[in-house]
C-alpha cells in the first residue's frame, strides 16, 4: 500500500510540474483564477451596468463576483499584464460604455491584450490539440475562459452551468468553476509567447 501511495504521490507531483505555465506571470494569472473558483464567497455578476429587467444583477463584475471576461481581465491584470489599463485606452471603452464598465468583454479582450505585445492569436483549429496552460480560449462576443491543463478550463459561466446557482451576489454554486475545454465552440486562442 505504501508503495502504491508513493507512486500516486510521485505521479501527482509530475502532473503539477508539467501543468505549470511556461511563463511565471501567466502561471500567476491561472493560479489566481483557480483560487477564485475554489473560494465559495465569489459568484457571478455582469454588474449593474449590464442589468436588465429580467436579470437584476446585484454586486459588481469586478469582485467579489465576476463574469467570464472580468474574471480573465482581473486574473491577467493582477499578474502584471496591463490589460485593464489598455481597455481604458480602447476607443470602445467610451464609445460603448461611457467609461462605466471597468473591464472589457470577450469581444475586446484581444485588442486589450495585444497592445503590449508578446501575445499571439491562433484559430481554435490550429492549436486545439496543443493547448497550453494559461491559454485564453475565446468566442468573441460570447464567452472567454482560461485553459488550466488536462482538458479543463477555469471560467465564470453564471447560472448556465451544470451545478446551478442564482443571480444573487456571493452565490458561488457552479458559477465560477472548472469545465471541459473541448466541444464548446471556441474560435480563437490567445497565448502569451513573450516579448
Amino acid at each position: 500500500m505504501k508503495k502504491f501511495l508513493a507512486v500516486v504521490f510521485a505521479a501527482s507531483l509530475m502532473l503539477t510540474t508539467a501543468a505549470q505555465a511556461t511563463n511565471s506571470r501567466v502561471e500567476s494569472a491561472v493560479t489566481w483564477a483557480i483560487a477564485i473558483a475554489n473560494d465559495q464567497s465569489h459568484g457571478y455578476s455582469q454588474g449593474a451596468e449590464n442589468a436588465t429587467a429580467y436579470r437584476l444583477y446585484t454586486g459588481s463584475r469586478d469582485g467579489p463576483d465576476y463574469d467570464c471576461s472580468s474574471l480573465v481581465y482581473h486574473a491577467f491584470n493582477q499578474a502584471g499584464f496591463n490589460i485593464i489599463d489598455n481597455w481604458h485606452k480602447n476607443p470602445a471603452y467610451m464609445a460603448r460604455y461611457n467609461g462605466r464598465q471597468y473591464v472589457g468583454d470577450a469581444d475586446t479582450i484581444w485588442a486589450d491584450l495585444s497592445v503590449d505585445g508578446g501575445w499571439q492569436k491562433f484559430s481554435w483549429q490550429e492549436v486545439q490539440n496543443n493547448l497550453q496552460r494559461g491559454d485564453i480560449l475565446c468566442t468573441p462576443q460570447r464567452h472567454v475562459a482560461i485553459y488550466i491543463g488536462d482538458g479543463k478550463t477555469v471560467e465564470a459561466r453564471g447560472v448556465n452551468n451544470p451545478r446551478g446557482g442564482d443571480w444573487a451576489s456571493g452565490d458561488q454554486g457552479g458559477e465560477i468553476d472548472f469545465y471541459d475545454a473541448y466541444g464548446r465552440g471556441w474560435t480563437e486562442v490567445y497565448r502569451y509567447v513573450g516579448n
